[in-house]
């Protein structure tokens, strides 16, 4: 009994064993983001992390020395302690894109390793400075500073015609009520539409710049073509409901020197006849004579004396020549 335990004992030993290393091989698997179950993969897990050697570099430029710290494995460009033509710039002055790296007489790529082309501790490099480049960098940068001031003048195009366009919204309001609005303001309104509008002629501008220039345009065509409409409206108003003429100054803030012009015209002609009266008065004869001329009028005519408009001679000082006999 105790054989056959021992055995059966063995036997589930050596059943459950195999469990166990199956156990330990499922830990050596991984689920993939698809939920696909694969093999762990450690390519380097048992190997050794050897540190890169660094090695020194000296860059001739002009006729000064610069020396660089820089990866073995590195590239012409990139190191393991950063950019080595930023590196550069930060000591020659040059601008990256504007850099020639010279090894051995040779142009090298900027993607070329250092080991692979030879290059050792205390190697020597020349660094020059490429005009071709220079020009390219430049003739872009200048293309990207027209299109940011091309953007720029757009933007603010863009606001001033958003600021009148509510102004064009507000005398829409004001011409579907049947108001009158003042011509003034219309035409100011078109003026300064018309004058951003020329602005934006003037830009030059390419692609979603130049979409949003036409964008702007049509915009201000719009509410062009829209206060013409109003105009017109406000002129057909204006036939129709004519306008109170203009207010005046009240009558006592105003000098009376035309009715003074036209009474001296009159005052004249009335001095003639007066002193005819007068002189006929004066004289019997004459009175009488003009009674019997016009005998109607001599009894419902009534004269009041009153003083003469012109000064009568007078005879105070007079003077006398007198003759001696």
């Amino acid at each position: 009994m105790r054989t056959r335990t021992n055995g059966r004992m063995a036997q589930t030993v050596a059943a459950s064993s195999p469990v166990k290393e199956e156990k330990v091989e499922v830990e050596k698997w991984e689920v993939r983001p698809g939920g696909m179950l694969v093999q762990m993969r450690n390519a380097y897990g048992d190997a050794v992390d050897t540190p890169v050697p660094s090695i020194r570099v000296k860059v001739k430029f002009c006729a000064t020395y610069h020396e660089i710290n820089i990866s073995a494995q590195a590239t012409f460009v990139n190191s393991a302690t950063g950019e080595m033509k930023k590196v550069l710039s930060a000591k020659t002055g040059l601008h990256q894109f504007d850099m020639k790296l010279m090894y051995k007489k040779k142009e090298r790529a900027s993607v070329t390793f250092l080991d692979t082309v030879g290059v050792k501790d205390g190697s020597k490099i020349l660094l020059l400075e490429d005009p071709m480049a220079k020009a390219k960098r430049l003739l872009e940068m200048r293309k990207t500073d027209k299109i940011d001031k091309a953007a720029k003048s757009v933007s603010a195009i863009r606001l001033e015609v958003d600021r009148l366009a509510s102004k064009v919204t507000a005398l829409e309001e004001i011409a579907s009520k049947g108001e009158r609005i003042v011509v003034n303001d219309v035409s100011n309104l078109i003026d300064c539409l018309m004058n951003e509008l020329i602005k934006m002629e003037a830009i030059d501008a390419d692609g979603d710049v130049n979409q949003q220039k036409s964008l702007q345009i049509k915009r201000v065509q719009k509410y062009v073509e829209m206060l013409d409409l109003i105009k017109t409206h406000n002129v057909r108003l204006n036939k129709e409901k004519p306008l109170s003429p203009p207010r005046t100054l009240h009558p006592s803030h105003q000098r009376p020197t035309q009715p003074v012009q036209e009474q001296q015209p009159f005052l004249h002609s009335i001095q003639p006849q007066y002193q005819q009266q007068m002189q006929q008065s004066c004289n019997p004869f004459l009175q009488q004579n003009h009674q019997q001329q016009h005998p109607a009028r001599s009894h419902s005519e009534f004269w009041e004396p009153f003083d003469l408009l012109t000064p009568s001679p007078s005879t105070a000082h007079a003077s006398f020549h007198w003759e001696l006999f």
